[in-house]
């Protein structure tokens, strides 16, 4: 079906350290003497210095775009918080571009030969204490600091169109631009690629996030790349949404897209810093030796014209701790409800210590088998965990939030070991006789070290079915004393019939019910409040086993095991085994230009028509919506977001 041409420069047997051939050499010494040409000759800004004035002339302008998940706030019952996987993402290639800007033009001195992206500066500590909850930032200063980079609407609509246009791409004027997307927001990253292609026709946009890693895969066996029926490259050929992608980055994207923007920027003419699509495909292809061994594995895909390229990267096995810190070039804007303090939200930052979940539930997009790999920080990640935690205080959090499908992916020494070394951070603090404390050389309030509150996610499995039945209570008692406050918890269903058809019910000996209420037992009695997901819609679904489940957990909520509960509606996502099973591969329609959600669909999160279990009639929806609210009242989580406000 496809023109796939692979290249397997990128793998295993590149030497680590760069090699540039005598030719090479020459074109990036001529490059480098043409920009330094150009910054002497160019007329300097009065108002600018010398050094910011060649940054400019030298760095090219990009902008990171979060593609949101829906049209409208209204009745909306999830907390995104910060765009982690995005920063994350990011992180190693902001560095890279930070290190250039500060090692200046000259030849070996900067990770960048010539012309490079402009992420200069990090965010000053008074713009991390000012910033507001928005994920729209100002972006009319000429040099813009790496979070001013960031387009983050929460919703797209008409009116986030209308701004996005006037008061981002006009005025940042970007040479690339990224977008990040999971499935549900895989329709409105197309949209705002078509509002981009309106304006700036000539920019480079590259695609990634979740939805991409599910959408595009690499056959070891057969070396052969396989593109979903639900991938943006799969569409652009069927011609349902045109020629719009020009890259996309899946798998482990944090040193792909750092090698993606060398190449750009090398590809790029000095003088206009345009590139094209091909000329950027023959720098990644001949100039392979030049960028080293990326670490991790990803794969860089390129639309040129009726040709699909392909670089599969196979290098080193990464490690997260070794990765920069996502929030050193982002403030945290986040407040997450469950986290208070005399009656004030916390500014809360997110964090996590693994990408994938252990388990592997059949409707999930986060375990381990669909995300490809399981990275961790590991046991010797502890202390870099902990020096972490601080950082974020310094930048202004006053709670964390590990966003990890399941905490430290459910390895209950290192849960311990890494609350230990906490509380020895904390001891520190408490025993401190100055308001301020130095740790790990950062200096901090030593009150917001002892007061940080934090929360992680759990399974029932994990808590109440240890050989040891003690265990759980054990660690659970020991997070508590080092600031837990609040655990996660996905319940899914209560009814036994559809549970027995999920993963993370491990242990078939007991009733789910049983273990459900000795698992949030354990955490009350440890004194660490419990809030859960519910899914409705899984195999096995019926409209008795959706009474059956809403009134259990209605129970759980009267005596105060739970103290919030967010139903959800099972969505299908492209590379799920319940998706395969159901064979939906060809019928999801994550790509319509029909923009507008509609309720009942609009009150669940990711959920739309066309993509929703097959066991979910729109009827059976309304009906979960409405027992929902009045069966958990005040209880079910119905927490909006920020709204969000332009001008």
């Amino acid at each position: 079906m496809f023109n796939v041409e692979t290249h397997g420069q990128y793998d295993s047997n590149l030497p680590a350290d760069p090699i540039v051939t005598t030719e090479i050499k020459d074109i990036l010494f001529e490059r480098r003497k043409a920009l330094q040409r150009r910054l002497e000759s160019l007329p300097l800004d009065a108002e600018l210095t010398e050094e910011e004035n060649k940054w400019l002339a030298r760095s090219y302008p990009v902008l990171a775009i979060l593609a949101p998940v829906m049209s409208t706030h209204e009745e909306k019952i999830e907390f995104p918080g910060d765009p982690m996987c995005l920063y994350g993402a990011l992180s190693v290639a902001v560095d890279q571009a930070v290190q250039a800007r500060a090692s200046g033009l000259g030849e070996g001195s900067s990770p960048y030969n010539d012309l490079c992206p402009r992420w200069g500066e990090y965010p000053s500590p008074q713009y991390r204490r000012t910033v507001s909850e928005s994920g729209i930032r100002q972006y009319d200063g000429r040099l813009l600091n790496t979070d001013q980079t960031v387009f983050d609407p929460r919703v797209w609509n008409d009116k986030i169109r209308e701004y996005f246009v006037r008061s981002v791409l006009m005025k940042i004027k970007p040479k690339v631009i990224l977008i990040s997307a999971v499935s549900p927001a895989h329709r409105y990253a197309l949209d705002i690629v078509r509002t981009i292609r309106r304006v700036l026709p000539d920019c480079i946009i590259v695609l990634g996030g979740r939805h991409t890693d599910e959408t595009i895969h690499y056959d070891t066996e057969t070396g052969q790349v396989e593109f979903a029926p639900t991938s943006a490259f799969h569409k652009m050929y069927e011609g349902d949404i045109g020629q719009m992608i020009d890259f996309a980055i899946a798998g482990q994207g944090y040193y792909a897209l750092d090698l993606l923007m060398k190449a750009i920027s090398l590809a790029m003419d000095i003088e206009t810093k345009s590139a094209r699509v091909s000329d950027v495909v023959r720098i990644l292809s001949d100039f392979a030796p030049v960028f080293g061994q990326p670490a991790g594995y990803a794969l860089i895909a390129a639309m040129d014209k009726d040709l699909v390229h392909v670089w599969v990267l196979t290098g080193p096995k990464l490690n997260l701790r070794e990765l920069p810190s996502p929030y050193r070039a982002f403030a945290i804007r986040a407040s997450f409800p469950i986290f208070e303090r005399n009656g004030r939200v916390l500014r809360t930052a997110h964090f996590m210590v693994t990408n994938a979940c252990p388990y592997h539930c059949f409707f999930c997009s986060e375990g381990a088998t669909v995300v490809g790999m399981f990275i961790s920080f590991g046991g010797e990640g502890i202390r870099t965990a902990v020096e972490r935690m601080v950082e974020y205080v310094e930048y202004g959090a006053e709670s964390t939030f590990f966003d990890d499908s399941v905490f430290w992916g459910g390895n209950v020494g290192i849960i311990v070991n890494f609350c230990r070394e906490w509380m020895k951070v904390r001891k520190i603090a408490e025993k401190a006789e100055t308001q301020q404390v130095v740790l790990f050389g950062r200096t901090v309030d030593r009150e917001k070290i002892i007061d940080l509150q934090w929360g992680a996610q759990f399974t029932v499995d994990l808590l109440a079915s240890r050989h040891n039945p003690d265990e759980a209570g054990f660690m659970l008692d020991i997070m508590k004393e080092a600031g837990c406050t609040y655990i996660y918890i996905g319940i899914e269903s209560m009814a036994e019939a559809v549970i027995a058809n999920v993963h993370k019910n491990m242990n078939k000996r007991e009733l789910w019910d049983v273990r459900v209420r000795r698992a949030l037992g354990l955490a009350r009695q440890a004194g660490i409040r419990v809030g859960s997901s519910v899914l409705f819609g899984l195999e096995g679904e019926t409209s008795e086993t959706i009474s059956e489940t809403i009134m259990k957990v209605e129970e759980l909520l009267a005596e105060d095991l739970l103290s919030i509960a967010s139903p959800n509606i099972l969505t299908y996502h492209p590379n799920t085994e319940i998706t395969h099973t159901h064979r939906m591969e060809e019928k999801l329609d994550y790509h319509s230009a029909n923009l507008d959600n509609r309720p009942p669909y609009s009150y669940f999160e990711e959920a739309f028509p066309a993509v929703v279990s097959k066991y979910l009639d729109e009827e059976t929806i309304w009906n979960i919506h409405r027992q929902t609210q009045q069966h958990w009242g005040g209880k079910r989580n119905q927490n909006p977001m920020s709204p969000t406000e332009v001008d």
